[in-house]
């Protein structure tokens, strides 16, 4: 696969009115192409994001829907990673086809600075905000996008605008973000760093089994060059089967275990890189992330800029990492403190979409005497069991207030094991919670689902959690966070 994947003149079919459908449309725009846009509610081009698209010649392909004819189509087609591919191949995993290129793939053959990936189930977004913050604090300037925040296609085309211009290139390396929306469809992603992060269930609604959902997250390590770094998760066995057939390197990353290779373990909250071309040891004494998986996040986000930085032969004064990692505040709605009301604390991990994220947050909170958390979960189920979620419930868990479509599942799967509450809206639940939570206690928004039930999508539902911790405090009086660390609990 090359650029000249869109070429002058090509009628090119983008799918999809979202923020990859949009910049992907402009990027074609941008190498002489000719965007032909299709969505099931073609309406969604008529705002003004599209105006100017359309006014350059883009136009909106009538009466048709997303469906089995699109592998029909004779020229090139970019798939925005949000449309199943059920509805147009007939298959939750679309087969390779030569003219079909999902969008972060075929933008990034068209980035030639270094890619750092970040893939996984749960903490990709944390992970990659946090490397981009690292390496800007080092001096570089990256990208920071793909599945999180700016699609890949924007980066490419500023990137190509600025060098046409004459301009000195805004960025010397892409942070990218991929899902399995996007790996499952990949035919020739190679990038110099990409890390792995977990692997637990989740989008069980969009694949026939957890195992095709892996499949669909591994499958990229096979086409990978001896150019890539892989870097796996020591305590998943993900690795075990790939060692002896991938062409790329492989490091590890191990909290509290030994390695099984070289890469960086993280022991009594010293972070310890081992068997590598230069060794560090970072203090992870004053990051501010707890729960939540967030020294795993950490500790891949370390291993990766400093091996990036080794690559750049860029050699970093002392305590360049501790001093970066204080300034890390995180991101929204992951394990984010919103406020003390009468002594109870809200937290709002609304991007919890999934068990295993729910499972990471519980894992991470101080050990306690007693479970102390009052937990609001449910949504739309995503397929698979909420029992996993036991053993973190009644080590922490002292109530749980349910709501959504998955309430019912969730009452049968675990009302055996823990107290549980119904509630009819989300404001109800959060009053609920609030009425049952004891000072020093916290209500914690971990929903193991998604929000579409109720929500556009889990932004929405973490900025409902807020106003209703809002409205709550306005009554009875709270306690913002005015230091200036305003990030994750």
């Amino acid at each position: 696969m090359s650029e000249r994947f869109v070429g002058r003149g090509d009628q090119v079919l983008v799918a999809g009115a979202g923020r990859s459908g949009l910049q992907a449309a402009r990027l074609v725009l941008e190498r002489g192409g000719k965007p032909v846009l299709v969505d099931d509610d073609p309406q969604a081009f008529d705002g003004a994001p599209w105006a100017s698209v359309l006014a350059e010649g883009g136009r909106v392909l009538e009466g048709a829907r997303i469906g089995p004819w699109i592998r029909e189509w004779a020229g090139p087609v970019v798939m925005s990673p949000g449309i199943p591919p059920i509805l147009w191949s007939g298959k939750a995993v679309a087969p390779p086809l030569p003219n079909v290129r999902g969008e972060l793939e075929w933008a990034a053959t068209l980035w030639d600075l270094p890619v750092v990936a970040i893939a996984g189930t749960n903490g990709k977004s944390t992970t990659t905000a946090l490397i981009a913050h690292l390496l800007s604090s080092f001096g570089f300037s990256p990208f920071l996008g793909g599945n999180f925040g700016t699609p890949f296609s924007e980066g490419v085309r500023l990137l190509l605008e600025a060098r046409k211009a004459g301009r000195k290139d805004p960025y010397d390396v892409g942070i990218i973000e991929v899902s399995s929306f996007q790996t499952e469809s990949m035919q020739s992603f190679s990038p110099d760093l990409y890390l792995l992060l977990n692997i637990t269930p989740d989008h069980l609604d969009r694949y026939d089994s957890l195992e095709q959902y892996r499949q669909a997250k591994l499958h990229v390590m096979r086409q990978f060059s001896e150019t890539t770094t892989v870097v796996w998760n020591a305590g998943q066995q993900d690795w075990e089967s790939f060692l002896q057939n991938m062409k790329a390197r492989s490091v590890f990353v191990g909290v509290e275990s030994s390695l099984p290779g070289p890469g960086i373990v993280l022991e009594n909250g010293i972070l310890r890189t081992q068997d590598l071309e230069s060794n560090i040891q970072v203090s992870a004494a004053n990051y501010r992330l707890i729960g939540g998986g967030n020294l795993q996040n950490l500790a891949f986000s370390v291993l990766a800029a400093h091996l990036f930085s080794e690559r750049s032969k860029r050699s970093l004064p002392p305590g360049s990492f501790e001093k970066a990692i204080a300034a890390f505040s995180g991101l929204p709605h992951r394990m984010e403190w919103v406020d003390t009301v009468r002594g109870v604390s809200f937290v709002n991990d609304s991007k919890a979409t999934n068990v295993g994220a729910v499972e990471a947050a519980l894992s991470g909170l101080p050990e306690t005497e007693r479970p102390n958390v009052v937990l609001i979960m449910g949504g739309r189920d995503k397929g698979g069991s909420y029992r996993p979620l036991i053993p973190g419930l009644k080590k922490h868990v002292r109530e749980v207030v349910i709501l959504g479509e998955a309430r019912e599942k969730i009452r049968q799967e675990i009302g055996g094991e823990v107290p549980i509450e119904e509630a009819q809206d989300f404001f109800e639940a959060v009053a609920r919670a609030f009425s049952v939570a004891d000072p020093g206690e916290m209500v914690l928004l971990s929903p193991a689902c998604s929000s579409y039930d109720m929500f556009h999508g889990y932004e929405e539902r973490g900025e409902r959690f807020r106003d209703a911790v809002r409205r709550l405090a306005e009554k009875f009086g709270g306690k913002r966070r005015n230091d200036g660390a305003e990030g994750n609990a």
